[in-house]
């Protein structure tokens, strides 16, 4: 047995030879600080792990830090932390952050002494608080006018509302031709919780996330859900579906085989950023319960998730695409198991993005399967429910299609048909003056959001940036970051307007008009949710106004018009112009970043299989062709470019002209504008679109009847199509001639007479 060493001598009894107890009198000597560090980084973390394991009964067994959650938030925000872990990627050299600092650092520096009294408090803010947003002058402090738009007079109005009430009608008879086996449209409010019998243990996860009462859609739901009903539920944005879907399905899986490990519900969400949230609400659920949730979506790591799913999780949340990957290519993992499939968002499942892909898992799905929908803008057709074959479904329509918050207040600010550049001015002077904390901006382009992050950064706004051109980590990285408050604007695309519930969120502004009003009610309901107040700003322009009349003629609530004073927006729009020149330095800096990373994933890929040129043989399959799958992603999208456009087949000149032809604010505006009303105009021809109407042929009734007794019968040919393909020299002469004598009759043509022919002797 080694002797024990305290500091450099080694306490042992001279007379005994075994190691000696310290007495009280026993002077020790003590290692340095230098040591001891010296010594912990010599000795591997591992060893000391399984050296404190052999200590039995010991106070280091026990994480003096470790702390119990005090609220559910702090639970929420572990599981970002435990997802942003498993994403990959990596984050770029230099952020984009740091860029701007650094480029606002140069341009105070460079400051002149011009306008002596702004820049000294100019300055006097910076060095007292860096992060903080640049003084407001004179002109910025001028207030903004709000006035309610104008009442249409009574009569209009009533014509609005005869209008309103037969599209009604037609929606009611739309609905009317799906068979529902029954339609819910109230509640009972004083049903509680515990009137549902609930298990225990989801009464205390209820408990622990301060759920009091249901909402309106979970007393409908829930009751029907756990009788096994497929169900197509619609309620505004807010109200609670997550929970509504959710805890039927965990009350259910509490009583499941515990023999058999497999997958039995299956939720698909439509992007990546809603299946994290509905994870973390289902592992809040199911946190007193042995029920193991599985999140498979796409830009997290790949290996774990195989690894999750091969162990036969109850419940799998994921996005299509990152599904039909592990159900092709993972092994041990299918979805014939699957006894509940869940749509959340099920219009924008079922739109022709995912029509492919939903109908591939559909597919794979079990046939006896009980299927619910969930949306706030429920689409009602028939050939979407039947694509998902639902079987004798109940309709909750708790809230109309149409219907925003209560507590919402809509704002519209108009943009004159000449001043379409003045939008990037005028969204800088809305959140440098006023809506300076928990605002989300939604534009329609990935490059106009990550323009306006360099523009408000430059002007000294805490703001971030969500789109599909960042990584995952990098998404979840903002998303965390606006939910706790470390950013104060978030710039985001349609991407974050679909079911993620964000708490605290005060102001939307809409940078540019939504494609649909099913679009705008979705961006708006991320505020004013949960019976809270919110505020929604919208820029409309001349274009646009089509769709503001359609907003307006729907509201519930007065809207109102506000109107930034032109001083400021002209003094925006200056300080705009002035850093133009640094916003392309920016550019330019990241897009070297960008080609410098992508050299050396090449180069690192080309290691690996020069290293290992057995591995990573076996490319992953789809249930596509390359071929299908490339017609598909043109079919699906928006801007079809002409063969003009083609930057390939122009010459060297043509796209280096191209390349340096500088866009101006305008261009970038009328590019979001008509890439809008592009959608718009194929939606309309798409609502427009009739069914094939059959041309009735003679023997309609003898064809009918040969179908019913299963036969089939030719469809004979019409008389004008046989005279039309008729060339033979008696059909030119008998066109030539004119209708006969019984067809004048029969078309009431007046007679011409026959005449005789004289008789030859």
């Amino acid at each position: 047995m080694s002797p024990h060493k305290r500091g450099s001598e080694t306490m042992m009894d001279p007379t005994t030879g075994f190691i000696k107890t310290i007495d009280e009198d026993d002077e020790i000597a003590v290692a340095s600080e230098s040591e001891e560090s010296d010594v912990d980084e010599v000795i591997p973390k591992k060893k000391a792990k399984k050296s404190r394991s052999k200590l039995q009964n010991s106070h280091e067994d026990f994480d003096t830090g470790f702390s119990f959650a005090d609220d559910h938030k702090d639970f929420l925000f572990s599981g970002y932390d435990e997802v942003i872990g498993k994403a990959k990627g990596r984050m770029s050299l230099s952020t984009l952050d740091e860029k701007i600092e650094n480029t606002r650092r140069q341009r105070r520096k460079a400051n002149t002494t011009e306008e002596e009294g702004e820049e000294e408090l100019v300055r006097k803010v910076a060095e007292s608080d860096s992060d903080s947003a640049e003084s407001l002058s004179g002109d910025d402090l001028i207030a903004d006018r709000v006035r309610v738009k104008e009442k249409r007079k009574g009569k209009k109005r009533k014509a609005t509302d005869g209008k309103n009430d037969d599209e009604n009608e037609e929606d009611e008879d739309e609905t009317k031709k799906v068979q529902y086996a029954d339609s819910v449209s109230t509640y009972d409010e004083n049903v509680s919780f515990q009137d549902m019998n609930l298990s225990r243990s989801l009464m205390k996860s209820l408990q622990n996330m301060k759920f009091e009462r249901p909402t309106p859609i979970q007393c409908a739901t829930i009751p029907l859900a756990l009788r096994g009903k497929d169900i197509c539920a619609c309620a505004r944005t807010g109200s609670g579906k997550t929970a509504a879907y959710m805890l039927p399905v965990i009350e259910r899986l509490l009583y499941r085989p515990k023999k058999s490990l497999v997958t039995r519900v299956l939720v698909l969400v439509p992007t990546r950023e809603l299946a994290v949230q509905v994870y973390q609400v289902s592992k809040q659920l199911a946190q007193h319960s042995n029920i193991e949730v599985c999140l498979s979506a796409g830009g997290l790591d790949l290996k774990s998730q195989e690894a999750a799913l091969r162990l036969g999780p109850d419940i799998v949340i994921a996005t299509p695409g990152r599904l039909i990957d592990h159900v092709h290519n993972s092994p041990n993992f299918d979805l014939h198991n699957v006894e509940v499939l869940i749509l959340d968002e099920a219009d924008r499942m079922l739109d022709e993005f995912f029509a492919v892909q939903m109908k591939e898992i559909i597919r794979l799905c079990s046939q006896t399967r009980q299927t619910m929908l969930f949306s706030a803008t429920m689409t009602e057709a028939v050939k979407d429910l039947a694509a998902v074959s639902l079987k004798d479904p109940v309709r909750i329509f708790i809230n109309e299609n149409t219907d925003v918050a209560q507590n919402l207040r809509q704002e519209f600010i108009r943009i004159r048909p000449n001043r379409e550049g003045d939008r990037e001015a005028i969204l800088a002077a809305l959140v440098a003056r006023t809506f300076r904390d928990h605002c989300i901006v939604f534009i329609q382009t990935k490059k106009q959001a990550h323009r306006l992050h360099i523009i408000l950064g430059l002007l000294g706004i805490n703001v971030g940036e969500l789109h599909g051109n960042l990584s995952q980590a990098q998404r979840l990285d903002a998303l965390k970051n606006f939910t706790v408050g470390k950013i104060d604007v978030l710039l985001a695309t349609d991407l974050a307007a679909r079911g993620l519930d964000i708490d605290g969120i005060k102001t939307v502004i809409n940078f540019t008009m939504p494609n649909t009003f099913k679009h705008y009610i979705h961006r708006v309901g991320r505020t004013a949710r949960a019976g809270k107040s919110g505020r929604s700003i919208t820029l409309v322009g001349e274009l646009e106004r089509k769709m503001l009349k359609e907003i307006v003629k729907k509201a519930t609530q007065a809207v109102k018009s506000r109107i930034v004073p032109a001083e400021v927006i002209v003094k925006f729009k200056d300080r705009i112009g002035n850093m133009e020149k640094d916003i392309g330095a920016i550019m330019r800096q990241e897009n070297e970043e960008k080609e410098l990373r992508a050299t050396e994933n090449k180069v690192n890929r080309m290691k690996n299989r020069i290293e290992n040129p057995d591995e990573n043989q076996m490319k992953r399959m789809w249930f596509q062709s390359k071929q299908e799958r490339m017609e598909e992603q043109a079919a699906l999208r928006l801007g079809e470019l002409s063969a003009g456009y083609d930057h390939k087949k122009l010459g060297k000149k043509a796209r280096k002209m191209l390349e340096k032809k500088k866009l101006t604010p305008e261009d970038r505006v009328q590019f979001e504008i008509t890439k809008s009303q592009s959608y718009q105009i194929r939606e309309a021809k798409r609502m427009r679109k009739q069914s094939r109407i059959h041309a009735i042929v003679d023997g309609a009734g003898e064809t009918q009847r040969g179908k019913q007794n299963g036969k089939k019968k030719k469809k004979s040919r019409s008389n004008f199509d046989d005279d039309l393909t008729n060339v033979n020299e008696k059909a030119v002469r008998k066109l030539r001639a004119g209708p006969s004598y019984k067809e004048r009759k029969e078309l009431g043509l007046p007679n011409k007479g026959r005449r005789r022919k004289p008789n030859r002797k």
